[in-house]
């Protein structure tokens, strides 16, 4: 699902105009890595395209927060079109609505990681963890072809491994070693940008510093927009890791994004073992302040005494986070601290790009822009450049088709890739994929 800060009228049709290249009814099997919503965000689509049979594969335990992701996304989906409706003389309606969400949950087939489960005569599955998120896998497909048998790895989103011991909540990476097909990520291909081991410790201490400063130094507000998804229980845990044992730290955590709570209570359900412990541990922090209500949201950004904010959404595209940065932006002595990629064109983009200027405008209002700004890039959940090359250099591969980067990620990368192969001796093709790209087994 596209959910760029274009006007909303534009974010509509791009996303109708995705899902018209897709014949609807003729779709018998949708195969699901992760559940992020620019991956699962218009599979309800389907149902509301007239599709009743399609097969929705997930990793277990992926149910209860793909409800939460579809249920939010059509909400998002209601108050844009009734907001375009109202503005002018149009009857747009929603790409899906509660309803579709609830027809497609009765489709979704769950399957455990590890073991290779049939899914008819001719197609099988294996998952294996990506180390993403929670729940999130790579897809081994194994498609018969009669006399043999020809495998396609699906990486899905791969999970960041230089940080791996820190996100305690996530399934580790597993290599995959062999397949004929690999589709793979490269969000992280360009030749500059990637993370080294310093910056990460170097992050962290800095974010310490922050909160230092700004809250229990000075009695200000910081403000960190964060992904509901993922990184909403991975900020915690390091502001818990920072300062959940310091008995003189004071400063609430405060947690406003109806989506992200709702996402922590499936977590608490899903996590098993060790990860659990350390889940309740983590939730039962007397700091942590949990808002659910519009009213309580209201009077904690009324309230400007000393509190660290987590909101979503993390780029600033809508949810709380905005209420919050229309407050804290013009205040010289806050400080917004950013933990995750932002598009240029986004709210949170233009703010970590537009220092000079004097006012931001939100939502058609301009803003003055005074408050203290703190960039912080070692968060990504994203497998980093070095270890995707040494990834990929290392599966017996007939083909390698690169997405889910940009195009100068996917160029440079597929140059140093095939370098990479060539040194290991082996034959890999490498292929940049485009709109209109077919692969072929």
């Amino acid at each position: 699902m596209i959910q760029d800060n274009n006007t909303i009228l534009e974010n509509y049709k791009a996303n109708c105009a995705l899902f018209n290249k897709i014949k609807s009814k003729t779709v018998d099997m949708v195969i699901v890595g992760h559940n992020h919503c620019d991956h699962i965000g218009l599979i309800p689509m389907l149902f509301a395209r007239g599709n009743t049979k399609a097969r929705i594969i997930v990793p277990k335990y992926s149910t209860s927060i793909l409800r939460e992701m579809w249920l939010d996304c059509a909400w998002i989906n209601q108050r844009d079109v009734d907001s375009l409706n109202y503005k002018g003389d149009h009857n747009y309606t929603p790409l899906y609505t509660e309803h579709e969400v609830e027809i497609a949950l009765k489709h979704i087939e769950e399957y455990d990681c590890g073991q290779i489960f049939n899914l008819d005569e001719n197609i099988a599955i294996r998952y294996t963890p990506a180390g993403h998120i929670l729940c999130s896998c790579q897809t081994e497909l194994f498609i018969n072809g009669g006399s043999h048998t020809r495998k396609i790895l699906f990486t899905s989103d791969l999970g960041n491994t230089m940080i791996e011991d820190r996100k305690v909540f996530v399934e580790p990476f597993q290599m995959v070693n062999s397949a004929q097909i690999v589709i793979g990520e490269c969000t992280y291909g360009r030749r500059k940008g990637s993370m080294k081991k310093k910056d990460i410790e170097l992050d962290r201490q800095k974010m310490k510093t922050v909160i230092d400063q700004y809250c229990v130094d000075n009695h200000h507000r910081v403000l960190i927009p964060t992904f509901s998804l993922d990184r909403f229980p991975f900020i915690i845990w390091e502001l818990y890791q920072l300062f959940g044992h310091d008995p003189s730290f004071n400063i609430p955590i405060i947690l406003d994004s109806p989506l992200s709570n709702r996402l922590l209570d499936c977590y608490s359900s899903i996590l098993e073992g060790d990860r659990k412990e350390k889940f309740d541990e983590m939730m039962q922090w007397k700091n942590l302040r949990r808002i659910i209500t519009p009213e309580d949201s209201k009077a904690a950004i009324t309230d400007k005494s000393a509190k660290v904010i987590l909101a979503s959404s993390g780029m600033l595209c809508a949810g709380r986070s905005v209420k919050w940065v229309q407050d804290i932006l013009p205040k010289e002595n806050d400080c917004i601290l950013f933990v995750g990629f932002a598009g240029g064109d986004t709210l949170a983009g233009k703010i970590k790009n537009g220092r000079e200027q004097k006012t931001i405008n939100i939502n058609g209002k301009p803003y003055k822009n005074k408050c203290q700004l703190v960039d912080l890039h070692s968060y990504s959940s994203h497998m980093q450049r070095n270890d995707l090359l040494n990834y990929y250099k290392g599966i017996n591969a007939e083909k390698i088709y690169l997405v889910h980067g940009d195009q100068q990620a996917r160029f440079e990368f597929k140059e140093d890739l095939e370098i990479a192969i060539s040194d290991a001796l082996k034959t890999t093709r490498v292929i940049i994929t485009n709109k209109g790209t077919k692969i072929k087994l």
